[in-house]
């Protein structure tokens, strides 16, 4: 972790932290918005009481992952 503050480190995938963050960040954003919107159409307003509404959280966070890992951004 003391590499991590160093103006040259870069990570294992050969970008830097800051653009490791970036790309993350956006495909969550997408993601996330993709599974909302799905969701929004089928049940509406109603979505926000479901349960299965945190369950989407998760949906979204390890399709990510999988997404990241298919491409091969993301190599840990």
């Amino acid at each position: 972790m003391a590499n991590y503050y160093r103006k040259n480190f870069i990570s294992r995938n050969g970008y830097r932290p800051s653009t490791n963050r970036f790309v993350g960040r956006f495909a969550y954003f997408v993601f996330h918005g993709a599974v909302f919107l799905i969701a929004y159409k089928i049940w509406g307003i109603k979505m926000f009481d479901e349960i299965w509404f945190y369950v989407m959280h998760l949906a979204a966070f390890f399709s990510v992952k999988l997404f990241l890992l298919a491409i091969g951004f993301w190599v840990y």
